[in-house]
């Protein structure tokens, strides 16, 4: 990755700078948090490839996202929500969740 690359050579850069001042150089004021956030964003990172067909791909990447939850997540979020409605809420989306399943169970157990 390009990205990387410049990162490396400024590490390079960095180490000669010390050797040349030796370990009593101050140090820079970079945000020590670079590099995780970076591998944060890398693991979160979604990846749709289909050649030639952007519709489809945009697609594939909707679903994905529905899927995900992003969207209802962005809703959720678009309105402070009292942690007492919250907390309904989540009450009734489990209980939800678990009539499903009972009548899913209730198909038929072989089912899914």
């Amino acid at each position: 990755m390009v990205v990387g690359a410049m990162n490396d050579e400024v590490d390079s850069e960095k180490t000669a700078a010390k050797a040349e001042t030796g370990s009593s150089a101050p140090r820079s004021r970079e945000p020590r948090s670079a590099a995780p956030a970076d591998d944060r964003a890398r693991a979160g990172a979604m990846e749709v490839v289909v050649s030639h067909n952007i519709e489809k791909a945009m697609k594939i990447l909707k679903r994905k996202l529905i899927k995900e939850g992003l969207f209802k997540e962005l809703k959720a979020r678009k309105y402070y929500e009292k942690p007492s409605e919250r907390r309904k809420r989540k009450e009734k989306e489990s209980r939800k969740k678990q009539r499903k399943e009972e009548a899913r169970l209730r198909k038929g157990p072989g089912l899914m």
